[in-house]
């Protein structure tokens, strides 16, 4: 999906991935009352911060929606 669509997800509370991402486990989200989207690094050690999507970014359309247990098989890897 494509940027704009994505946001709403995760405005809603979704775990948004691109597919680039996925060999490093990356994945964002918006916690809710934090006016933040952060950015989480699985591999090949773990991080996270505030996340500015650049212009390749907002021009992709591999955005996809992670379930939790995506995001517990990413956490194993």
């Amino acid at each position: 999906m494509m940027f704009n669509e994505a946001l709403k997800h995760l405005v809603e509370g979704a775990y948004i991935q691109r597919t680039p991402w996925k060999a490093t486990g990356e994945y964002v989200i918006s916690l809710p009352g934090i006016p933040y989207i952060w950015k989480i690094i699985t591999q090949p050690a773990p991080n996270a911060g505030n996340w500015l999507p650049m212009i390749a970014d907002l021009m992709a359309d591999d955005f996809e929606i992670i379930s939790k247990s995506d995001e517990e098989m990413i956490d194993a890897a």
